[in-house]
């Protein structure tokens, strides 16, 4: 899920310093663009009919989204367990989340090494640019910033990484203690056949999978050369991100920012 904004300080309107005299006020700030990636919503006009009509976009898990031996609707009433969930149902974007990678420049062979939620963010960043009529309508782009929510959770691409570096050693470790006639030739080629099966091993895979690049991709696929940051203020992550993001155009750091939240797992 994300969505984005774009924000602006009309020129007409500076903003002023803060003397003993007179009490500073803030500039107006103007929303000039709006994009939105949702369950349900892969566009402003959808998410928008679909308030309007009461659509619940709040579905079942998709087909091999999870694997249901994790399913266990006794589990909500007794202990908490890592390995089981007793909820079936959320919000999903799976078939609406798709990204052409070349259309910004990202060679198709990286993307199983970026976390989806950069991706996404990208997107929909550069459709809110759009909806704001272009970034030649955002002016000196050397001040146009780009301010992100997104916390610190555990994505597809981390797991992966710690997959391959921890998970297959424990898993050869566990199996040789196990069962020890095992040579060193046996136990490699488990090791292999377990990495074979996280895919391909990116060189520059640490890129993909930092989670503030979420806000620098953006920023330099899109020739934005303003602050570039994300922040983690849980679900408010947006909010904040809408306040640091008034404060660089109340600032005059800014001339326009980018500013939005991206979830996804």
């Amino acid at each position: 899920m994300a969505s984005a904004s774009a924000s602006a300080v009309p020129r007409r309107a500076p903003a002023r310093a803060a003397t003993s005299t007179s009490a500073w006020r803030q500039p107006p700030v103007a929303i000039v663009g709006m994009a939105v990636l949702l369950p349900g919503a892969p566009d402003l006009d959808t998410y928008w009919w679909n308030l309007v009509g009461g659509v619940d976009a709040i579905t079942e898990v998709p087909p091999g989204r999870w694997d249901p031996v994790f399913y266990d609707p006794s589990a909500a009433s007794g202990p908490a367990r890592a390995d089981r969930i007793y909820c079936r149902r959320g919000g999903f974007v799976d078939d609406l989340a798709y990204v052409d990678p070349v259309r910004f420049g990202i060679p198709p062979r990286d993307v199983a090494s970026i976390e989806p939620d950069q991706l996404i963010a990208l997107r929909v960043a550069s459709a809110a640019v759009e909806d704001a009529g272009g970034a030649r309508r955002l002016g000196d782009l050397g001040k146009v910033g780009v301010i992100f929510g997104r916390g610190g959770y555990l994505g597809a691409g981390m797991v992966r990484l710690d997959q391959r570096l921890r998970a297959a050693r424990q898993l050869v470790d566990t199996v040789g203690a196990l069962l020890p006639a095992l040579g060193q030739d046996e136990l490699d080629r488990i090791r292999a056949a377990f990495g074979e099966q996280l895919g391909p091993e990116a060189p520059d895979a640490a890129m993909g999978i930092v989670p503030n690049l979420a806000a620098a991709r953006i920023a330099n696929r899109l020739g934005f050369g303003g602050p570039a940051f994300t922040v983690d203020a849980a679900c408010a992550s947006s909010l904040v991100a809408v306040d640091s993001a008034v404060a660089e155009l109340a600032s005059g750091r800014c001339d326009t920012v980018l500013a939005g939240g991206v979830h996804h797992c």
